[in-house]
């Protein structure tokens, strides 16, 4: 007899510039993936909600990556850091870059709420893609309108990039990203990625692929209600 198939929620709590969370969005997809190769009797969906890492960033104007983290960090811990994080990503599949600009992450968090407002997790999950690539693996500025219309115009969250950059220059969507930072400082989210599975189970961190894939295992099996 099969198994009930059973929802599951996923909540990621996550910024556009922490590498970390580029890493656990990837190992969080791979479970999903695995998930379905093995014919889990699972739905699951996943959504994304803001998080400010870093409020003294600026917002009108971007600082320079590398000399912000040699700042943040000190240039001998980030001499160390860069390579690490480098085989961190490589790891994954992935890339990353210091070069570059960077600021506050607002303007790519309201594009990110509204690709889910107009198509759901697969049209967020392709703007949040485009975000972390065009961040960490070229070097672009994401709090820059001129670079994130043409994403939002790409990925079909709107016709054109006229009307994308219409929209990231106005308003729409700021007291909403402005209340998901408040509910993730009220919920006690300290760091991320933090996700939240069926409002009931947590997990902090890039935690591996198989971490995933246990608890997606229990959720299915009927040991985690």
């Amino acid at each position: 007899m099969s198994l009930a198939r059973k929802a599951v929620n996923v909540v990621v709590t996550a910024d556009s510039i922490c590498p970390f969370c580029y890493l656990g969005y990837t190992k969080l997809n791979k479970a999903v993936a695995t998930a379905k190769s093995k014919n889990l009797p699972l739905d699951i969906t996943v959504r994304f909600v803001p998080y400010q890492l870093d409020p003294s960033l600026p917002t009108t104007y971007a600082v320079s990556k590398r000399d912000h983290y040699q700042n943040k960090f000190g240039a001998a811990r980030f001499a160390q850091m860069e390579p690490f994080m480098q085989s961190r990503f490589a790891s994954e599949g992935l890339s990353i870059t210091y070069e570059g600009m960077l600021r506050q992450t607002t303007l790519s968090h309201r594009l990110i709420a509204k690709a889910f407002h107009v198509g759901g997790e697969s049209l967020q999950q392709r703007v949040i893609e485009e975000v972390y690539k065009t961040y960490f693996s070229q070097g672009k500025d994401i709090g820059d309108v001129a670079v994130l219309a043409p994403i939002a115009a790409q990925t079909g969250v709107f016709k054109d990039e006229e009307q994308a950059k219409a929209w990231l220059e106005g308003s729409e969507g700021v007291e909403e990203y402005e209340r998901g930072i408040l509910e993730a400082q009220n919920s006690g989210i300290s760091g991320v990625p933090f996700f939240k599975i069926n409002d009931k189970w947590a997990i902090s961190g890039a935690q591996d692929t198989e971490l995933f894939v246990s608890v997606f295992e229990r959720i299915a099996s009927g040991k985690l209600i």
